[in-house]
């Protein structure tokens, strides 16, 4: 009778494992072809994404124009596809970036502590006292518009996460007795920090990442909408729902089909976060 009731719920731990991993592949090929397509997409483009067309202007979706054409007779597809290459790019850039930094401010802020570790600390707290859109904007505002200064207005906090997570994970493994064998067998420093430490926090702080591309890729549609971040005639998604705004009621394909596309990119994104974080589970990795 043990047995009996052991084995369905045996069964239905292998098939949630099964799921999660499923779910971690399939949304893994899903990002990496959106990304083979965003550094692919000049030879990808049917027409022309700058070629202005005045004849051509406000035109329906079509077979040659699969998403019409905006106010100036450009391909809203071509540009849509062109845009994304500005987007993802520019987003995963950030990403990259503020890991980098934040990540190695926070091993040093939690391994020696004292006065450095304040100084960070007060400064990353002084920055999280403001939304990071409302600062994004007020930093784009003083500096200019373009895509380099929007990067940089969302990166100003994008560190913080990522220094805070470090830093905390460091605090608590700094004493483990792993560490302490390291450092009496003659290691240095650098060699503890970035040998022992970093690779049993790297799993965390990885899956901040990826969730923070959605965030990113957000934040840079939303300044280029306000028109703090990418200039037209650039192809970027939020600079392309801005400049359909006017047209919404005749040609509402100029903002639509970049929002949609967007939309959908983010959810992406997301998801694969999360599919991420379950698959790192130490419970999911310990029940196989």
């Amino acid at each position: 009778m043990d047995e009996v009731k052991i084995l369905p719920m045996e069964e239905k731990k292998k098939r949630s494992l099964n799921f999660v991993k499923l779910r971690f592949y399939l949304l893994m090929v899903i990002t990496i072809i959106l990304i083979f397509i965003s550094i692919v997409a000049p030879y990808m483009v049917p027409n022309d994404p700058y070629a202005t067309d005045i004849r051509g202007r406000n035109l329906p979706p079509s077979q040659e124009f699969l998403f019409g054409t905006d106010s100036h007779g450009r391909c809203v597809f071509s540009r849509v596809l062109i845009g994304a290459r500005t987007s993802i790019s520019a987003a995963l850039m950030l990403v990259i970036i503020t890991f980098v930094i934040g990540t190695t401010i926070g091993i040093v802020c939690g391994y020696y502590g004292g006065w450095i570790d304040n100084l960070f600390m007060r400064i990353a707290d002084i920055l999280l006292a403001f939304p990071d859109i409302i600062l994004g904007i007020a930093v784009a505002g003083i500096i200019g518009g373009g895509l380099f200064n929007a990067m940089l207005a969302l990166g100003l906090t994008g560190w913080t996460q990522y220094a805070r997570v470090a830093r905390s994970n460091v605090l608590t493994m700094k004493e483990d007795t792993f560490i302490q064998a390291a450092r009496l067998s003659g290691n240095s420093d650098l060699r503890l920090l970035f040998r022992h430490i970093l690779p049993n926090i790297i799993g965390v702080l990885v899956v901040i990442a990826t969730l923070q591309i959605g965030t990113m890729m957000m934040g840079i549609a939303g300044l280029s909408f306000l028109g703090l971040g990418v200039q037209v005639p650039q192809a970027e998604w939020g600079s392309m729902v801005n400049s359909g705004r006017s047209y919404l009621q005749i040609a509402p394909w100029i903002s639509l089909f970049p929002g949609l596309v967007m939309m959908v990119t983010i959810i992406i994104f997301n998801l694969f976060g999360d599919a991420l974080r379950d698959f790192l589970d130490p419970r999911i990795n310990n029940s196989s």
